[in-house]
């Protein structure tokens, strides 16, 4: 009996210490990196300046270079007039060197009016400080700036009524 009562310790000892030998722990790190909130502001709106009636369907493309031209120069004259041809440009402030995103309007999301005559904004492409071609990824700068313009096509229909045309359109910013 004793032999056994020895047998039984030995074995939950050993027990006791192959447990111990197996449990493995690791201390783990944890972390959070707080980025400061993007800001978005307008600096100047989009206007595609002042023309004359078209004589035909055209499109009047504004670059991000501020570069404006008619599809078809033919059938409109570009006038040097008040007011004249702008991109819109803007303004982001966020966290320094972090990289962020622009959202532009869809193809079929804006139009500008006069009463209720429609011309459709369309093609919308963005160029930031930071970036060498269009595109809409920048990347904010050591104080946590950039700033970027945008360019836009606007569809004019055969004989566009005359007017003041005038609409709004969002943009959004969202780090990358």
């Amino acid at each position: 009996m004793k032999k056994s009562i020895m047998l039984v310790a030995a074995i939950v000892m050993i027990a006791g210490i192959a447990n111990r030998v197996m449990a493995h722990s690791e201390n783990t790190s944890a972390g959070a990196k707080i980025v400061q909130a993007l800001t978005i502001t307008e600096t100047a709106p989009l206007h595609f300046g002042t023309m004359t009636i078209p004589t035909a369907a055209t499109d009047i493309i504004l670059t991000t270079l501020a570069g404006r031209s008619a599809s078809i120069p033919a059938n409109i004259t570009l006038l040097p007039q008040l007011p004249v041809a702008t991109n819109a440009a803007y303004t982001v402030k966020g966290s320094m060197n972090a990289t962020y995103a622009i959202t532009l309007p869809s193809n079929t999301a804006v139009t500008i009016t006069e009463g209720a005559t429609p011309i459709p904004v369309k093609n919308f492409v963005a160029k930031c400080a930071s970036k060498s071609a269009d595109g809409s990824i920048g990347i904010l700068d050591g104080s946590g700036d950039d700033h970027f313009v945008i360019g836009a096509t606007l569809s004019l229909a055969l004989n566009q009524p005359s007017g003041n045309y005038v609409g709004t359109f969002d943009i959004s910013v969202d780090y990358n």
